[in-house]
């Protein structure tokens, strides 16, 4: 079977057919073709005889696999490296030993390495061609490879182990201070394990061993030779290099400030990008003929850099204001002060003083919300926004164009029997949408922030918030007005809050043996098709816990250690005993198995505050589920 997402081949002879149907432009559009590969081996070796280093052929060799069998396994072309190496600047490189191949040497001296000391990737040349030893330019990493990677070979050594000073690679660098041989330490300790368990292993074993490494050590004169002819040439490559990277810089800097251009500007330009980079990489410098040469494009891509400059700047002063908007909503849930109602994020970014300040100019950002004169207007707009919202929704409930005409009569949006619910919301869980919350009803300042999770992100944002759209929760509202009524008030007293708080944990539910506040009465309702309540006699035992329930519902990682806890206790399953009787170990559970035992044996899917309690001693109780 043919993978999806696999590129479909064209033939380059076989044109489109014009009547063929529309197909997305990735598969429609041609394959580039390279024509240096239709080239005859002749006119390619003269095409690349132009090369002044045999670092470019590597780079072309690496394009592709017909590139890889033509230059790099094939003898046949191994004069081309050579010509190359020939014309390397500011000396030819020295021929390799039998032991490299063309491509493998190129590699070996131009490819990008890893310092062995910060672990950082360098151009450097190689510090020890023998050692094979990679330092970066700074003189601490240095230092420090010098004191932990080497091995000094003392004149004692020399003496009991003869064999390793002629086979072992060692240091080519030395100075008149220093003229003992260094090798690499993890090359002596295996080379001295290596060579005691050989003794160990009888007089045949040292001749294998001693013939084996003879071979090695007729090699080592050849291969040293080439190290200290590459340490001489490398020293001459990096002072030509150093030398055109400094003339390279100094010809764009005149360039710059003749022309009065940034040189930064200048350098990120395309066309001059790649004049200057490529003649750092082939140690060329960077001519008046070249310049003359693309002069003309240089002031239209300046200028054009500049204008994707400005419009980047604005774009992150714009990210900029964004964050400060929502750091400044989030702020105004958090902050110690009276709990205001305030609308969701996206109507919060629709009020005037927001918008100004969300499309003001880049240099605005020097001022914030919280600026005492925009933090005045601020409230202001937030303020209308809550009289209009407090209009709409009180018409919901049935108060349109109400004004209050005694202070002992409650708004009806701050009665506890202002309760709503989003007729779009419950369309998309009636057709069986999972974004909806179980439970749908809202107090005021729920519904003021309540956006439609179901609904796309994109419609989210730019969807409108209005009363329009809430109904009042009937259910929630009639038993919130029937426990009022066991108090001895109505939902429109101003003392009606008050005592309801001072009631606490005794509404009774008929229906089943809960007793909770008269808060949690708009959520419990709904549980029942037909649901009363009474006042008990006293407060629950042991007492409730409010917000556990909201709190341990959220999986995260600091709710998990409470979560996995085997303290939680059914208040359903929980029978008083009698005198005579002797009391019942309480079954304990973890909260996912609570959820599954509410689930199951009680049919509650949304688990409430007054349907457990957590056992405070469960430390002393042993573990009886």
């Amino acid at each position: 079977m043919e993978h999806e997402h696999k590129r479909r081949k064209q033939s380059p002879s076989t044109p489109p057919a014009e009547d063929a149907p529309d197909t997305p432009d990735d598969a429609a559009a041609p394959l580039h073709k390279c024509y240096m590969t239709l080239l005859p081996l002749e006119l390619l070796a003269e095409v690349l005889s132009y090369l002044p280093s045999p670092r470019d052929i590597l780079a072309v060799a690496r394009t592709s696999k017909h590139f890889c069998a033509v230059l790099s396994n094939n003898k046949a072309t191994d004069f081309i490296w050579r010509q190359a190496r020939a014309r390397c600047q500011p000396q030819p490189i020295p021929d390799p030993t039998p032991d490299f191949t063309e491509a493998s040497y190129a590699a070996f001296l131009f490819d990008s390495k890893t310092c062995e000391v910060c672990q950082k990737r360098t151009k450097e040349m190689y510090h020890s061609f023998a050692l094979r030893a990679c330092i970066c330019d700074r003189p601490k990493c240095l230092a420090s490879w010098h004191a932990t990677a080497l091995h000094r070979v003392t004149p004692q050594e020399e003496v009991e182990y003869p064999e390793f000073v002629h086979w072992l690679p060692q240091l080519e660098r030395r100075n008149v201070y220093d003229m003992g041989v260094k090798v690499r330490n993890d090359d002596w300790l295996q080379a001295v394990d290596e060579f005691k368990k050989v003794h160990h292993l009888g007089e045949e074993a040292v001749a294998a061993y001693v013939k084996e490494k003879q071979a090695l050590a007729d090699l080592m004169p050849a291969k040293r030779d080439l190290c200290n002819q590459l340490i001489r040439w490398g020293r001459s490559y990096e002072a030509r290099r150093k030398e055109v990277l400094r003339q390279n810089q100094a010809k764009a800097t005149l360039l710059a400030e003749s022309q009065g251009w940034h040189l930064r500007d200048l350098l990120q330009t395309p066309t001059y990008s790649l004049l200057h980079h490529s003649r750092n990489r082939s140690l060329e410098t960077v001519t008046d003929e070249d310049i003359d040469a693309i002069r003309g494009l240089l002031g239209a891509e300046i200028a054009a850099h500049r204008e994707r400059k400005v419009y980047r700047e604005q774009e992150k002063a714009q990210q900029i204001r964004l964050k400060q908007v929502r750091s400044e909503w989030d702020h105004m849930h958090t902050r110690e002060l009276p709990a205001h109602v305030l609308p969701n994020l996206q109507e919060f970014r629709k009020l005037s003083v927001v918008k100004i300040y969300e499309a003001g100019p880049s240099g605005s950002e020097q001022h914030t919300l919280r600026d005492p004169f925009v933090s005045s207007v601020l409230a202001e707009n937030l303020e209308q926004w809550r009289e209009a919202a407090r209009a709409g929704l009180a018409a919901v409930l049935g108060f349109p164009g109400w004004k209050n005409l005694s202070r002992r009569r409650l708004h009806p949006v701050d009665r506890l029997t202002a309760r709503f619910r989003c007729t779009r919301c419950d369309a998309a869980a009636s057709s069986g949408s999972k974004k909806v919350p179980e439970d749908g009803g809202m107090d005021f300042a729920r519904a003021c922030e309540h956006v439609c999770t179901h609904l796309p992100k994109k419609r989210r944002n730019k969807e409108k918030w209005s009363a329009d759209r809430f109904v009042p929760d009937q259910q929630a509202v009639d038993a919130i007005a029937q426990v009022l009524s066991l108090c001895g008030t109505t939902p429109e007293d101003v003392d009606s809050i008050r005592i309801a708080d001072e009631l606490g944990d005794r509404v009774q539910c008929q229906s089943c043996p809960c007793i909770m506040d008269v808060r949690s009465v708009d959520r419990h309702c709904k549980r029942h098709v037909d649901c009363s309540f009474t006042l008990a006699n006293g407060p629950v035992e042991p007492p409730i816990e409010h917000g556990l329930a909201k709190k341990l519902l959220k999986v995260s990682r600091n709710t998990t250690p409470e979560r996995d806890q085997k303290v939680f206790v059914c208040r359903h399953c929980t029978k008083p005993h009698s005198s005579t009787s002797e009391p019942h170990p309480p079954r304990l559970m973890t909260f996912n198995g609570l959820i599954s035992h509410m689930k199951e044996k009680h049919l509650i899917l949304l688990l409430a505050d007054e349907d457990f309690y957590r056992q405070k001693a469960a430390g002393a109780i042993d573990d009886l589920a």
